[in-house]
């Protein structure tokens, strides 16, 4: 018998989980790692990131099945300890090759957690009576993360003096809490009381989101749109500041800075969200962080951190609601694997993007990288608001819209259900 007491238990140890595996110390730094450590182009980071991208497009839906069969603790479990192993793998590579496979381990543990950790707040929650309050409660826990990530920052800048190995290291120890942590997680019964599904029947439940809910897969494009442009922006920050004259060690506290603000978007976007509309605060959201893109291009002198810090806020800002979104939309059996779909679009868009923008960005200054950014993403994203209004949910034939079993669908692009 799951009680309130066991969900209090879950939220108290996913919390410790989520906050421990994001605590990215090398966070501020990798990209000088790569780039002056290890020798490597930008080309070749994108590259590898592509393999990464392409591995999470193979693991996502086997691994959302694994969740969806042996448990979301399980999954967690794994991904903690992939995850360790991999950061050990990457703070001692002597080359490429050894890059490569620490990659490899990363997607591996990323596919075990994407889906999986959202399916066992949302069951925890829901067992509890609140499954209403996923999604604020998802915002605030994305918020505490990037907080953690706060402190990360400043220590992992202060650490990179002495190399910039020792924070990679570093959150290697840190990541034996998140081990801890998934050991400490209890299985919530799954949502609507439905048994775990075989792995046909889960891929059926996949196949019938995809088939007759069109707003699913809008979700999904609008994901992987606007976490492209901030994996983009993220990246070229670090040689940009630095080539601009920004010592190494204050890499960190702009980060902190920026995590600061950036800790209040997914608050502050899902509580807009749930008063104007998901469709309206998506696409304001994402036009904001082109302009942010495009202001990067024009603004001289470190100033540029006011539209870095700003485009993070709302890119961050819009995962938790989106991701509520897409659960709103999802069936009981199969929950993790329909879930990861959003790992799936994400990598699927992601690899060949960040191929394109390392070429160019081997080419050209990096402020022509985030102007190219900054002039597709309203197009990108125009056009999948269109779509959402030209594309409403496929309804039966007594004009019933499609929804899951037991769990009503209310209308995404107003607050209210009709």
């Amino acid at each position: 018998m799951f009680t309130s007491r066991d969900c209090r238990h879950n939220l108290r140890w996913y919390l410790l989980f989520r906050v421990s595996f994001d605590f990215a110390l090398w966070g501020p730094t990798w990209v000088l790692y790569m780039t002056r450590d290890l020798g490597l182009t930008f080309t070749q980071v994108m590259l590898l990131d592509l393999f990464f991208q392409t591995g999470i497009v193979l693991l996502e839906i086997p691994t959302g099945m694994l969740a969806d069969a042996l448990g979301r603790r399980w999954s967690l479990r794994g991904s903690a300890l992939a995850m360790t192993i991999s950061l050990g793998l990457w703070a001692v590579a002597a080359n490429y090759w050894w890059v490569f496979g620490a990659w490899a381990m990363w997607a591996v543990a990323a596919t075990l957690m994407n889906g999986a950790d959202a399916a066992l707040l949302y069951e925890s929650l829901n067992a509890d009576g609140r499954g209403a309050s996923f999604g604020r409660v998802l915002g605030r826990f994305a918020s505490y993360s990037m907080l953690g990530m706060v402190a990360a920052a400043i220590i992992g800048g202060w650490l990179a003096k002495w190399g910039y190995r020792v924070p990679i290291f570093a959150h290697v120890g840190v990541l034996f809490l998140s081990v801890f942590a998934s050991f400490r997680l209890r299985e919530p019964p799954r949502a609507e009381s439905v048994a775990p599904g075989t792995p046909r029947q889960i891929m059926r439940a996949m196949m019938a989101t995809l088939r007759y809910s069109p707003r699913f897969k809008l979700l999904l494009a609008y994901a992987a749109a606007v976490q492209v442009a901030e994996i983009i922006l993220i990246i070229y920050q670090q040689p940009l500041l630095v080539g601009m004259g920004l010592p190494v060690e204050w890499l960190g506290w702009f980060y902190a800075v920026a995590t600061v603000v950036a800790a209040g978007g997914p608050i502050v976007v899902t509580w807009v969200s749930e008063r104007w509309g998901l469709a309206q605060t998506l696409g304001a959201a994402a036009f904001g962080v082109a302009i942010s893109c495009l202001a990067l291009f024009w603004i001289p002198g470190f100033l540029v951190v006011v539209p870095l810090v700003l485009a993070r806020f709302l890119a961050d800002g819009v995962r938790p609601p989106t991701i509520d979104g897409m659960n709103r939309l999802v069936g009981p059996r199969g929950r993790a694997t329909v879930l990861s779909l959003r790992g799936i679009s994400t990598a699927a868009v992601a690899g060949p993007m960040e191929v394109l923008s390392g070429w160019w960005a081997d080419r050209v200054p990096l402020r022509r990288v985030y102007l190219t950014c900054g002039m597709i993403l309203p197009l990108v994203v125009g056009g999948l608001g269109w779509l959402w209004k030209r594309w409403p949910e496929r309804t039966d034939r007594a004009g019933v819209a499609f929804q899951p079993p037991i769990v009503p669908i209310e209308s995404l692009s107003t607050p209210d259900p009709p």
